[in-house]
């Protein structure tokens, strides 16, 4: 056995003190993943980094440009990005592959300069990365090279994640991905664009997540120790040879159905007039066309009925289901298709009115009149309101009142009565006074304790609706409170969608450019367009006009959720002057909050 010389001191102490290093580093890791198992996946909070290099190899080639953007509760609230300089030429093909060149990078800080911000960046965050033991493999050595203890962060996988939730798709490169999911990408394989498409790509996957029952994070790290989903092959297109004998639409879809994206966006089916029956829309155009004309004994009534009647589709290309929404929604104001019951009955939105003065009155009507009274609504069933004003009305005291005339008072009321019971209905609906639930809720225990089960059950009935009233009152409420900028994809990379919502209302909207040398031409812009089109002081906020009910709801449920990794931006609750309008142009486009 060969006798090896003891190793210098100096040597000994630097492995002992690797040892350590790396013992503490595993420590702090596992108690990371403790801290996580059981929390919720909307609340962790992720960091998805992207890097460029000269080459494949940690340790032979070097960075060249990294990017991290942060995720909370499923949306983007900061990037960043910074060249780094490799310290060697880069290679011909990595040049023509990222479009980074030597000078590009030539006045970059060094690897060593920006590691400390990049170890603040994932401090408290997920490691998340599309091949993630890429990114974070160059990133550990770099940090144990630089004398730090290497990544202490959790990491996740999107390539993983895809490839378990994800399976029509031909390949799960990041590329086919976006495109197929209709994610916005200006330019792969640059480190702040690659980040981004694979921060919209984690936010897909953790939504269809929950359609398997995986909600926190040891669920998922569980979850990714099963086998991939069998990925479905990709149907061939076939002739039929005798398309003579299909039905007109089925004929019709197979003719232009290759010609149809896979990108969001609207579709209008119109029978063989022209005239439009139905305006729908859709994450994949192509896919939910494709339903339209594919026989199934499964498809539902209105997908038999348009079946018969279709003869022709359009489309129109949107680049999010956010704006398709609100673009369906305007189209079918404009079209009032046949086959669109759900969204085309506004003009029958029911409004509850509390008129003012010794004659006031508590009713529903369909108009909205200048007349001083009280608005609130609108609401979407006429009976609903109905019952619940009635409720309302027998709660206070109040004779019915339904006819819109409000004619009716109450007879021999002392004087200031009527107005005062009136007070008490807008307070309550308001939500600022809970008597009138105390006192149903009296009535209805007191008529259980009796024995008297009718009773009880007709003031369960009363306590029931005018509850609904109340929580639809505050959903609405919440909706006309929210005025802001809403930054989307466009269909083109070139161009970022830009929506300015007022009071909950679409207010106005824009294309802004998205390259650099075009930035002045997008703050010119926006600061038009917050300029002309937001004016919150002149804007009602306890009802909106039927036809601006779905836009309000859009944009409250969108905003709730977070989806899609829109980008909002708050506005504040003031009318801004010209010089303050470009002001928060430029804060909006640098990412900040508006002040």
């Amino acid at each position: 056995m060969a006798n090896f010389a003891p190793l210098p001191a100096p040597f000994e102490q630097a492995l002992a003190d690797a040892a350590i290093a790396a013992d503490a580093a595993q420590e702090a890791l596992l108690a990371r993943l403790r801290e996580l198992e059981m929390t919720d996946l909307w609340s962790c909070r992720f960091a998805v980094v992207d890097i460029e290099t000269t080459g494949g190899v940690a340790g032979h080639d070097a960075m060249t440009e990294i990017a991290i953007v942060h995720v909370e509760e499923g949306r983007i609230t900061r990037r960043w990005r910074s060249f780094v300089n490799p310290e060697r030429p880069i290679p011909p093909f990595v040049v023509q592959l990222t479009g980074i060149t030597d000078e590009m990078v030539a006045g970059a800080p060094y690897v060593r300069e920006v590691l400390p911000v990049v170890l603040s960046r994932l401090d408290g965050f997920v490691f998340v990365g599309h091949n993630v033991r890429f990114d974070a493999g160059f990133v550990d050595f770099e940090l144990r090279r630089h004398g730090y203890a290497g990544l202490t962060t959790p990491t996740i996988d999107t390539l993983a994640l895809a490839r378990r939730t994800i399976a029509e798709v031909q390949n799960y490169k990041l590329g086919t991905l976006t495109r197929e999911l209709g994610l916005d990408v200006e330019r792969h394989h640059r480190a702040l664009a690659d980040a981004t498409a694979t921060a919209d790509l984690l936010v897909h996957c953790v939504k269809r997540l929950e359609d398997r029952g995986v909600f926190t994070y040891g669920a998922l790290a569980q979850y990714l120790r099963t086998r991939p989903i069998k990925r479905k092959r990709q149907p061939r297109v076939r002739v039929l040879v005798d398309a003579a004998q299909l039905p007109v639409w089925s004929s019709s879809i197979l003719a232009q159905l290759t010609e149809v994206p896979t990108r969001p966006g609207v579709y209008l089916l119109k029978d063989a007039g022209g005239n439009v029956v139905y305006v729908g829309k859709s994450k994949s155009l192509r896919a939910r066309l494709r339903t339209y004309a594919a026989s199934s004994k499964a498809a539902g009534t209105k997908v038999c009925q348009l079946r018969s009647i279709v003869a022709g589709f359009d489309y129109l290309v949107t680049g999010s289901e956010f704006e398709a929404l609100l673009l369906e929604a305007e189209l079918v104001r404009a079209y009032d298709p046949p086959m669109n019951d759900r969204l085309r009955n506004f003009r029958e939105f029911a409004f509850i009115k509390v008129g003012a003065g010794a004659r006031g009155h508590l009713c529903t009507t369909t108009r909205v009149a200048g007349d001083g009274a009280r608005y609130y609504g609108p609401y979407l069933s006429m009976a609903a309101a109905r019952a619940a004003v009635a409720a309302l009305q027998d709660a206070l005291g109040l004779r019915a009142c339904d006819d819109e005339r409000g004619d009716s008072v109450l007879a021999q009321s002392p004087p200031g009565h009527v107005e005062a019971l009136l007070d008490e209905a807008i307070a309550f609906i308001e939500g600022a006074a809970d008597d009138v639930l105390l006192a149903i809720a009296r009535r209805r225990d007191e008529a259980g304790a009796r024995g008297r089960l009718d009773v009880a059950s007709r003031e369960e009935k009363r306590l029931d609706r005018l509850r609904r009233l109340r929580e639809r009152h505050a959903r609405l409420e919440y909706a006309t409170g929210l005025s802001m900028i809403v930054l989307a994809p466009s269909g083109h990379p070139s161009e970022e969608a830009c929506f300015l919502f007022n009071a909950g209302r679409l207010a106005g909207q824009v294309r802004l450019p998205r390259r650099l040398p075009a930035r002045a031409e997008a703050r010119s812009l926006l600061a038009r367009l917050i300029a002309e089109k937001y004016k919150p002081d002149q804007t009602e906020r306890s009802f909106a006009r039927q036809d601006e009910i779905d836009q309000l709801f859009i944009l409250a449920t969108w905003f709730r959720k977070s989806r899609e990794g829109l980008s909002f931006v708050p506005l504040p609750e003031r009318t801004p002057d010209p010089a303050e309008s470009e002001r928060w142009a430029i804060q909006i486009l640098d990412g900040e909050p508006v002040v």
